[in-house]
């Protein structure tokens, strides 16, 4: 997304979230799969699906004045990790 993600609208939020398709990622699993014997690229692109979904939500949270400086650092750390991980 070429916009700053800091300065985006709840609209654009809730667009993105839209067409991130999250509902793809909640489905059951195969009878009989566990999420350990599914393969590990499959997973992981899972996790980083669901975050590029919900990473503009993370960021409206991290920038929002009345939360607590120490949660703010946190998502943030925690966004930094995601986006090395999932670019």
């Amino acid at each position: 997304m070429a916009q700053n993600q800091e300065q985006m609208t709840l609209e654009q939020i809730e667009s993105h979230i839209k067409s991130a398709n999250l509902e793809q990622y909640d489905k059951p699993q195969a009878r009989g799969v566990t999420a350990a014997q599914q393969d590990l690229t499959g997973q992981l692109q899972k996790i980083c699906g669901i975050y590029k979904g919900i990473r503009p939500i993370l960021q409206v949270i991290s920038n929002f004045p009345i939360i607590p400086a120490s949660i703010k650092n946190a998502i943030k750390t925690f966004m930094k990790v995601m986006d090395s991980i999932c670019p």
